[in-house]
């Protein structure tokens, strides 16, 4: 029974299922947050979308014989393909159903998502170029997650308030992003990829992520402070942040691979439930 539990453990990691629910709830809490309509097509497009395009990630790079950190043993690349034609399907089928100017704001995130990892110039994908990896996961997320949900509101443009939110989720999703590159430091230095970490350190990325955390919650005050949002909501989005802030310090300890997964992941669906459990 543990042999078992521990490969459907991995299965939900490798397929990044997690992930798609944990990105899902967060933006449904955004929808929330904003007052908007939910549509729960787009949530499922971007649960498929998310196990299909991460899935497909994993699976290039072990063919091309770069073995990622894990701690458990790694699920048949068979199964992950069977999850990636599965996701592949409902993506494309939930897309087709969505509004004309979700459809043309997800260019980019499936732009960014391709050129990831085929080639774009000799011989070089967009993650081998400095410091782009960080930023394409940090824009694709954001728009997924917010500058999606917000382009509705005819005022948005014009209201700081959504800006302020926005610059929010800029620097929650590149606090976020920065442990996953603490925890590839070494498999990126192998691989000649240069990102922050390898750059100024695991200590000094640690400290720039708590700053972006600490410059989020700023951001986010004044957002909710100019759009007269709910302080309940406020307060608990603070106490994701926190936590957060707490894991980044706890980096130090170099917890296993997985932690990463199931841990910081699982930020993106509190803060989700903290505005859905919140909101009146």
């Amino acid at each position: 029974m543990s042999g078992r539990s521990i490969n459907i453990r991995q299965l939900i990691l490798e397929s990044h299922l997690w992930l798609g629910i944990s990105a899902m709830v967060c933006t449904w809490g955004t929808f929330v947050l904003l007052q908007q309509a939910v549509p729960f097509r787009y949530l499922g497009f971007i649960l498929a979308g998310t196990v299909f395009i991460y899935t497909y990630h994993g699976i290039q790079t072990r063919k091309a014989g770069e073995k990622m950190p894990e701690d458990d043993e790694p699920i048949a690349t068979g199964i992950l393909w069977f999850v990636c034609l599965l996701g592949g399907i409902g993506s494309m089928i939930l897309y087709l159903t969505l509004d004309h100017m979700v459809q043309v704001f997800m260019l980019f995130p499936a732009a960014m998502a391709i050129l990831y990892v085929v080639p774009l110039y000799k011989g070089r994908r967009l993650k081998d170029y400095p410091f782009i990896k960080i930023a394409a996961v940090v824009l694709t997320w954001t728009i997924i997650t917010y500058a999606i949900p917000v382009q509705k509101i005819s005022e948005w443009t014009t209201n700081w308030g959504y800006h302020f939110l926005m610059l929010d989720r800029l620097l929650f999703f590149f606090a976020l992003a920065i442990p996953f590159d603490i925890r590839d430091i070494d498999f990126d230095r192998e691989h000649s990829l240069k990102t922050i970490p390898n750059t100024i350190g695991v200590e000094n990325s640690q400290n720039l992520a708590l700053f972006s955390i600490f410059l989020a919650a700023g951001f986010m005050t004044m957002g909710f402070d100019l759009l007269g949002l709910e302080d309940m909501v406020r307060i608990g989005i603070l106490a994701v942040y926190i936590l957060i802030g707490v894991v980044i310090i706890q980096l130090k300890y170099r917890p296993g691979k997985t932690y990463y997964g199931w841990v910081i992941d699982g930020f993106l669906l509190l803060y989700g439930l903290s505005i859905l459990l919140l909101s009146r």
